[in-house]
């Protein structure tokens, strides 16, 4: 899949050379509701504790929400339009996405007084709050697009894909019981797949400030590593909405 990548972005590269009419240099910033999708996506899920050492590890049981959490990137963008309006642009940046989950029960890891085993007693107890899948991520957007002048506004549309590179993965929140005490959630997950997207967006600008929108679908499933069921799915869905400014 990598290779593929990494080829379709030098054709990409190629194609902003051999078609250069109008060379375009975009800085952007994104704010966007970013959620998760599928069978397995959850909109509720407990908190786990996930060790008897002095740091507890709490953790999602299900941590891929199907709650927006708010989230944001910055970007950089280079296209070149044709004459006859054809776009060919690369957009690279950094986001923090968040998923939600609300949280309606907490189990604790039980020890057997006598043994110090631990015991499969269910002591879980009721809890309020919410946890947030949030991954940190370098995302490459290579893309097509068309170019209508509207008298002096220009409205781009912009097919292409999102390439999301997770550099790091985390439960985040935390949940109180009944008698007030927080149980804080920061736990670090393994590595995450690479996140392809297929993305639709638009921009419209005047003069050298733009405003963009574009919605991602997910095609990789985060749980394709699970053992047990062969049906379990959960994908990716960001609304991106976000200002520009053209410094070319």
């Amino acid at each position: 899949m990598k290779k593929y990548i990494l080829i379709l972005v030098l054709l990409l590269i190629s194609g902003l050379q051999l078609r250069a009419q109008k060379l375009e240099v975009t800085v952007q910033a994104n704010t966007g509701l970013f959620h998760f999708a599928g069978k397995s996506s959850s909109a509720t899920t407990q908190v786990l504790q996930g060790s008897i050492t002095g740091d507890p590890m709490n953790r999602a049981n299900n941590p891929y929400g199907s709650k927006n959490g708010f989230s944001y990137g910055g970007s950089v963008q280079v296209q070149t339009v044709s004459k006859g309006g054809f776009i060919v642009g690369l957009q690279g940046g950094y986001e923090l996405l968040r998923s939600k989950a609300e949280v309606n029960k907490y189990t604790p890891i039980i020890l057997n007084p006598t043994e110090y085993d631990i015991v499969a007693n269910d002591a879980s107890f009721a809890v309020t709050g919410h946890v947030a899948l949030q991954s940190q991520s370098i995302n490459l957007n290579p893309y097509i697009g068309y170019r209508f002048a509207l008298n002096k506004v220009n409205l781009d549309i912009l097919p292409g894909m999102d390439i999301g590179l997770i550099l790091d993965t985390r439960d985040k929140g935390e949940v109180k019981d009944k008698e007030g005490k927080i149980y804080k959630v920061d736990y670090k997950r393994s590595k995450a797949p690479t996140d392809v997207r297929l993305r639709l967006g638009a921009a419209a600008s005047y003069g050298r400030y733009g405003l963009n929108a574009s919605f991602a679908h997910g095609l990789a499933n985060y749980m394709k590593d699970m053992v047990g069921d062969a049906s379990f799915n959960a994908h990716s869905e960001y609304f991106r909405l976000g200002l520009s400014y053209r410094l070319l």
